[in-house]
């Protein structure tokens, strides 16, 4: 049980870094041990979501290897993940509303564990796809209930908190790389690295539950007037289709980046995993720095800006030859750190009567623009190339910026909410 400790301890040294010892109160009540570990909890199922990316990610070149796999085909893991995860965020954010937001945390953390093993030990093709859509439910339970639980603890600071629990994303995200990449440069068994994934998410699993977490009892009661409501609105439109684009192209980097760099620029796959996790790291410096810089400026300038960025830098990257897509592929993550946390404050901040119901909606836009930008980059990548599929997701960065701009009322609105 030493690392789960050791990640508690991180986890409250992070909090304490973001809002200040006086910060770690709700309404005068002193933040006790209990909410400590459902902190630290939450916390680390972000890190399991993106690690989970970045381990199929840097995977994907030998596991096509391995089981002689087309592009398409290949790309059929990361569809099952993200078919799995949208599923999951949909159901489980209007649950969290009902059922307690730790329960469903703990049974997402259960869920991924047990399938990460079986995707490592399984032989079978079919088997293995349905452990990855498991993987993507289990998951997607932990992002439905982590995101409102956080919301809840700490009222009045949904962007800050947002952006340190998705740093944590960043945080999983770049372990990912180093991990399956030593493996294989070892010619060591890709399996081994999901089985090791699968018994470190078992072993949090038992902490949390003996330590009988239980997050503040919630009243509210699913409304389904509620969702209709934000069914009918514009704003929740432009919120959604963003998370679907942004999202989408982020996933797209996390699972073919690797494969992209090892087949186009000829790196190795330890230079090329070594490259993903750079770009995961500067999303995890600039979600760390966006949560002061939102507490300053406006979401809606901070997003216009970091989508502009992201435009110019993903063009550069895949166009530039040899070592040099390297440090414009590091400006891509922090051009994408601060944009997913954003969007979900602000939805946080426009429905704080029902905030599960609404932020699962709209991380529902997040799980399938994920499932549907990778399997088209990798279906116009089989037709043409690899840089001509990373060219092409170059245009959601654009429809980004133009629903950011057609929602720029409703951001204001938002970001003036107390």
């Amino acid at each position: 049980m030493e690392k789960p400790c050791s990640l508690c301890a991180l986890c409250v040294f992070a909090v304490k870094i973001q809002f200040g010892q006086e910060c770690l109160a709700s309404k005068g009540s002193p933040l006790d041990k209990d909410r400590w570990i459902i902190t630290a909890g939450a916390f680390a199922s972000m890190g399991f979501i993106g690690m989970s990316r970045t381990f199929l990610g840097t995977a994907l070149p030998a596991i096509r290897s391995s089981l002689d796999l087309s592009l398409v085909q290949a790309g059929t893991f990361t569809v099952c993940l993200q078919f799995g995860f949208a599923g999951a965020v949909f159901a489980g954010g209007l649950l969290s509303d009902v059922f307690k937001k730790s329960t469903m945390l703990l049974l997402g953390c259960l869920l991924t564990g047990v399938n990460l093993l079986l995707f490592g030990l399984s032989p079978w093709f079919w088997v293995n796809l349905i452990a990855m859509i498991f993987v993507g439910i289990g998951t997607g339970l932990a992002e439905a209930s982590s995101d409102p639980l956080l919301i809840q603890l700490y009222p009045g600071r949904e962007s800050t908190v947002m952006n340190l629990h998705h740093f944590f994303y960043s945080f999983g995200a770049l372990v990912g790389p180093p991990i399956i990449g030593v493996l294989l440069a070892r010619s060591l068994p890709w399996q081994w690295g999901y089985i090791g994934f699968g018994l470190f998410v078992l072993a949090v699993f038992l902490f949390l539950s003996s330590q009988k977490i239980s997050s503040p009892q919630d009243l509210r009661r699913f409304d389904f007037t509620l969702v209709k409501r934000m069914l009918s609105q514009r704003f929740f439109w432009v919120l959604f289709w963003v998370t679907f684009c942004t999202m989408g192209i982020q996933n797209s980097i996390a699972y073919w980046i690797v494969t992209f760099l090892k087949e186009e620029r000829g790196f190795s796959i330890s230079l090329a995993g070594s490259s993903l996790s750079l770009f995961f790291v500067c999303m995890g410096v600039g979600r760390l720095l966006s949560g002061y810089v939102t507490t300053k400026l406006h979401d809606v300038v901070l997003l216009i800006s970091l989508f502009s960025l992201h435009f110019v830098t993903l063009l550069i990257t895949v166009s530039v030859p040899g070592l040099w897509a390297i440090p414009f592929l590091m400006l891509c993550g922090f051009a994408q750190s601060a944009v997913f946390p954003c969007l979900l404050a602000l939805t946080g901040k426009l429905y704080p009567q029902n905030p599960g119901t609404a932020l699962g909606l709209v991380a529902t836009g997040a799980g399938l623009g994920s499932m549907t930008v990778p399997w088209l980059l990798a279906f116009v990548s089989q037709l043409t190339s690899l840089q001509t599929g990373f060219l092409f997701i170059d245009v959601f960065v654009l429809i980004c910026l133009g629903l950011t701009g057609l929602g720029f009322k409703g951001f204001k609105m938002a970001q003036a909410k107390p």
